[in-house]
């Protein structure tokens, strides 16, 4: 993208523990009002994940049609809405450590100037009883997949990108097919949360 683009970056939680994070990138000297019919273009790949793409596919034409856009077929659109899916295996290292309770630690004092017995817990031979915290060291790892989806206007008249859209969150597998319908939806939404409708 152009160095004219504006990054906003929006972080939300969706689902318990799924981050969600949106980065929209646009041209704000762009007339947007030009533009009426599009078509959502994305490319096959041998990863069996063509059946997802085509779904997004049609959530992004109703999405639109919502917005008041026309979808056609690509030799008459005005701009093109390209679409990027691409899942990758992430692992996640995490070490936490727990504090069990309090254990005696025995050690020598070889100061001369503390008398022995000065203190509680001394022995004649100037051993002191300390106390540390018995700590337990864990450490897991925690394998996911991480779904990245580019989402980009194409100015078909100016042959030009005018505005982009990227959304990246740890993939979950124990969704229902109305829980991802309503999860593309979701995501659909707060990228385009701010692309203008035609009126």
């Amino acid at each position: 993208m152009k160095n004219w683009f504006i990054a906003v970056i929006i972080t939300v939680l969706f689902g318990g523990c799924s981050t969600l994070e949106v980065q929209v990138d646009y041209n704000p000297k762009y007339d947007f009002s030009s533009l009426s019919t599009f078509a959502v273009v994305y490319t096959n790949k041998n990863d069996q994940r063509d059946f997802s793409r085509a779904r997004i596919s049609q959530l992004i034409e109703a999405f639109m049609q919502d917005k008041g856009y026309k979808s056609v077929d690509k030799s008459k659109a005005d701009f093109y809405i390209t679409m990027h899916l691409d899942v990758q295996q992430k692992s996640q290292v995490e070490t936490n450590y727990e504090t069990m309770g309090i254990r005696p630690m025995p050690y020598m004092y070889t100061g001369i100037h503390r008398p022995l017995g000065a203190y509680p817990g001394t022995y004649p031979s100037g051993a002191i009883i300390a106390l540390e915290p018995d700590v337990r060291v864990t450490t897991s790892t925690h394998e996911y997949e991480e779904g990245r989806l580019v989402l980009e206007v194409f100015d078909v008249k100016q042959n030009e990108v005018v505005w982009q859209g990227i959304a990246k969150d740890e993939l979950s597998a124990e969704y229902s097919q109305k829980q991802k319908s309503d999860y593309i939806n979701n995501v659909i939404a707060k990228l385009f949360k701010d692309f203008p409708l035609k009126k």
